[in-house]
């Protein structure tokens, strides 16, 4: 059987679905996805849990189908994103946003300017115009009480974020163009463009979620069954074990919104997400030891070889595969530990290849959910991804007794 890429399948299908396409996350899963697996149930979820919530899209779609959920993400951004982006807005807070934004474009041009986030080299980032437009932008957007109305403006400020960037962002490196100033760009080129994206956020909001969600702030490492409502299914699209960074990504507008302030802030944020190693968090894998005695032995062998790459990185990048999976395995084991008999888990994820050793992620994950408990552990091919590689995504599920 030959597997073709599917856009619908990606981030690409969310674009132009109101709320679903406020902010990318890549590499990101699509709301075609979520609904597949929803219709293929033979049950109708009582409430869903997504212990990796991203950028909110399981959330969103349940919202939308009637069905109550809560979620879990360790990254304060996005925890905040994907509550902004689920929450039920009256018709006059849609006005007001429109006001709000309307009086903004009205004053930005005399505003003081906000003090420029500590990012490295920001001058790549943005050309001197750009930078000036933001700060003043945000000086106008940070003035605002409402916190309703202020959230909105702050996801259409990251909107204009990357759209005044200079920055590129590639599956899993970001580049940058020509650092010279941009003598074209002028104030209200970058006033159009953020009157642009408010207008289509405030399009967006008249789609209402009829469900109730809630997002927390919480490692999905440890998922406790006493923590909330018991859930009987699980959709998510965990981290994939290919060492991209999410946090690395998440960088400009993590940095631009406070979240972020040093690079070891980002590090340490890293380090807590399931396989997170960039920055600071790459020289932890030397020391990490295994939490768990859930990994098939396969695997090990598989880090062995990869250990024996000749590329000075090979060691911790053996140690991170085991990490990663060792990490997913105290998560899974939490899960079974909570959900309810009966219950189905759904995870979307896709394997990987390190200095030509294949990492089965489909194989892994079933063999860890059969030893935890869950029957019926199984995996389907979704689609290839966006490369030249052995690569792809798969659906793995698994059922509680």
């Amino acid at each position: 059987m030959v597997v073709k890429q599917n856009s619908q399948y990606t981030f690409k299908y969310n674009k132009k679905l109101g709320r679903h396409g406020w902010l990318r996350l890549t590499p990101a899963y699509s709301v075609k996805m979520v609904e597949h697996i929803l219709n293929d149930l033979d049950y109708t979820p009582q409430c869903l849990f997504e212990p990796f919530s991203g950028t909110g899209t399981t959330e969103l779609v349940c919202a939308n189908k009637g069905i109550s959920s809560f979620a879990y993400d360790v990254n304060p951004f996005l925890v905040w994103l994907a509550s902004t982006k689920t929450a039920f807005y009256t018709n006059v807070q849609i006005l007001e946003f429109v006001e709000e934004y309307t009086h903004i474009l009205s004053i930005v041009d005399g505003a003081d300017e906000y003090a420029y986030p500590n990012i490295f080299h920001i001058e790549r980032w943005w050309h001197k115009r750009q930078l000036s437009f933001l700060a003043k932008l945000k000086t106008c957007i940070w003035s605002v009480n409402d916190k309703v109305v202020a959230d909105l403006l702050k996801v259409a400020f990251c909107r204009e974020i990357i759209a005044l960037s200079n920055a590129a962002f590639n599956h899993v490196s970001t580049s940058f163009g020509d650092s010279e100033d941009d003598s074209m760009f002028t104030f209200e080129d970058g006033k159009m463009s953020f009157a642009s994206i408010c207008e289509a956020i405030a399009e967006s909001l008249k789609d209402q979620p009829v469900a109730r969600t809630d997002v927390s702030l919480h490692n999905s490492m440890s998922v406790f069954a006493n923590t909330f409502q018991p859930f009987d299914t699980l959709i998510t699209s965990p981290p994939y074990p290919n060492r991209i960074s999410y946090i690395r990504e998440l960088r400009p507008y993590m940095y631009w919104l406070g979240y972020l302030n040093t690079p070891d802030d980002a590090s340490n944020l890293d380090w807590n997400t399931i396989g997170g190693t960039w920055g600071s968090a790459t020289s932890k894998l030397s020391t990490w030891k295994k939490q768990t005695n859930l990994l098939p032995d396969y695997l090990f062998n598989i880090a062995d070889n990869i250990s024996k790459a000749e590329n000075r990185s090979a060691g911790l990048m053996a140690n991170y595969v085991l990490k990663y999976f060792d990490d997913m395995a105290i998560h899974i084991q939490s899960v079974y530990n909570a959900i309810q008999p009966g219950g189905t888990v759904h995870y979307i994820v896709g394997n990987s290849n390190f200095y030509g050793n294949s990492v089965p992620s489909e194989k892994i994950y079933t063999d860890i959910l059969s030893s935890v408990g869950f029957v019926n552990a199984k995996y389907t091919v979704v689609r290839k991804r966006n490369c030249n590689k052995a690569l792809f995504e798969y659906w793995i599920s698994a059922k509680k007794v």
